[in-house]
């Protein structure tokens, strides 16, 4: 099997990375071992809040939808359903990105272009997101402790039908896709069916058996 250098030597490889001002190297199956529990969680997530995005478009005819009207509510439903999943782990961070802190790691959530890459208009700090550099502030208060955390972006794609699709978690450094965690990789809980409290007979109303002689 051929192994990516990019991942051999990871102690020199974080070693040499803090030297120029990075964060620490991810690689996909230490990001799954750590993030086993979350993952479920993550994608579960979604599935609900494109749910409530897909009840709440039907309130408006197509040709009636702002350009930023899908995204938004999509983002909105995602924010609150996170929220109450991870409490003070999930919060918006600066310029309202979703921002999820969790094992280590820095999660944000973003649409992701027909290549796979999180769709952003290319600035100073979108590059240096990018490129896992230290120098950069998500957070609206100083975050200089959690600066060697390597970020992660948690996204979806739209297919030619305009449908969201494709929900994953990807890491990104120096421009590039290092890795990809799809879904399908995943096993999701199923949802436990909510119990319904069903109404008690009182003893005088319940049918009595005869006792035969």
């Amino acid at each position: 099997m051929n192994v990516n250098p990019y991942f051999l030597e990871s102690e020199d490889n974080n070693s040499s990375r803090h030297m120029q001002g990075k964060r620490r190297l991810a690689n996909y199956d230490g990001c799954r071992y750590d993030l086993k529990d979350i993952l479920p969680m993550l994608f579960e997530v979604f599935q609900i809040a494109r749910e409530r995005t897909n009840d709440a478009l039907k309130q408006f005819k197509p040709e009636a939808r702002s350009g930023n009207l899908e995204p938004n509510i999509l983002q909105s439903c995602f924010a609150e359903e996170l929220f109450s999943r991870f409490k003070l782990q999930a919060s918006f961070g600066k310029y309202f990105r979703i921002t999820l802190r969790a094992k280590g790691y820095i999660i944000l959530f973003k649409k992701f272009s027909n290549t796979g890459k999180p769709m952003n208009i290319k600035t100073k700090n979108v590059q240096n997101i990018s490129n896992q550099k230290q120098t950069l502030s998500l957070f609206a208060m100083e975050d200089s402790d959690y600066q060697d955390e390597p970020i992660l972006f948690f996204g979806y794609k739209k297919d030619r039908l305009n449908q969201i699709v494709d929900p994953q978690l990807i890491y990104l450094d120096e421009g590039v896709i290092r890795f990809a965690i799809h879904q399908s990789e995943i096993t999701i809980p199923l949802t436990q069916p909510k119990e319904i409290n069903k109404p008690q007979l009182r003893e005088e109303n319940k049918p009595r058996i005869k006792k035969s002689n």
